[in-house]
């Protein structure tokens, strides 16, 4: 029987995520998906955006998570040549 350090249940956004920080961390990751392709379940659902964390209580988690993600977001869609679109309602 081969034995793998984790299984990650759900190829949406938080579980590729989570998939990402582990196999970087060295283990040896396997993601399971009901769907035949990744991101259509729930986290495909979520409104599609990366929100400015305006909305939340200022230095509440939420929000220092929001500005954290916006910074990392150019470094993280680089290597998959990724393209944003602008929202007019920022």
């Amino acid at each position: 029987m081969e034995r793998v350090d984790t299984i990650v249940i759900g190829a949406g956004v938080v579980g590729l995520a989570c998939a990402r920080a582990l196999a970087l961390s060295g283990r040896e990751v396997i993601v399971l998906e009901s769907e035949s392709t990744i991101g259509t379940g729930t986290s495909s659902r979520n409104s599609e955006v990366i929100h400015a964390g305006i909305y939340y209580a200022p230095g509440s988690l939420k929000a220092r998570l929001c500005v954290a993600g916006r910074r990392l977001r150019p470094e993280r869609l680089a290597p998959l040549a990724a393209r944003l679109t602008p929202s007019p309602r920022v």
